[in-house]
């Protein structure tokens, strides 16, 4: 779906760029002159949240890879993941704190619409046992336990 949306919003922007250098005159409507630069700059803006969003989730045996498609990924090893929250701010934002390979707090947002996030966050939760969650996290995370639990339980 990101490459769709990519190639969407470089479609817009080139067309914005085709409408203001060769189909715009002196004598067009202001609106028609308006309207490009409003769509190019929407679709820029949605480009660039494509490139400098969270891309991909790799768990690997030593640390949590956070990929971007521009910039670096970022890992987490992790006995060094502090907190993990699940805040609402406009929409629901998993936040992810912990300390970098370099000694440096840092802090990383995601949209918690992200795919199979409920999923990452219990494996996070799983596999760094020292980190602080807040309340509502908490109660999730302690509930798909207790589901797991179950069902391991009744397959046996």
């Amino acid at each position: 779906m990101t490459v769709l949306g990519i190639v969407a919003n470089l479609l817009i922007a080139g067309y914005s760029v085709w409408l203001l250098f060769t189909q715009l005159k002196a004598s067009s409507p202001w609106l028609l002159k308006i309207l490009p630069l409003v769509l190019l700059f929407v679709a820029l803006d949605a480009l660039i949240r494509h490139f400098t969003t969270l891309n991909s989730v790799i768990f690997t045996p030593e640390c949590l890879w956070l990929s971007y498609l521009l910039l670096p990924s970022v890992p987490a090893e992790y006995d060094q993941i502090s907190t993990m929250e699940l805040k609402k701010v406009l929409t629901y934002q998993m936040i992810l704190g912990f300390t970098d390979r370099r000694g440096k707090q840092r802090s990383i947002k995601s949209p918690a619409s992200f795919p199979r996030m409920m999923e990452i966050m219990f494996n996070i939760a799983d596999l760094s046992p020292q980190v602080r969650m807040n309340d509502e996290l908490d109660k999730m995370i302690s509930v798909i336990r207790r589901l797991r639990e179950n069902k391991e339980q009744a397959a046996q």
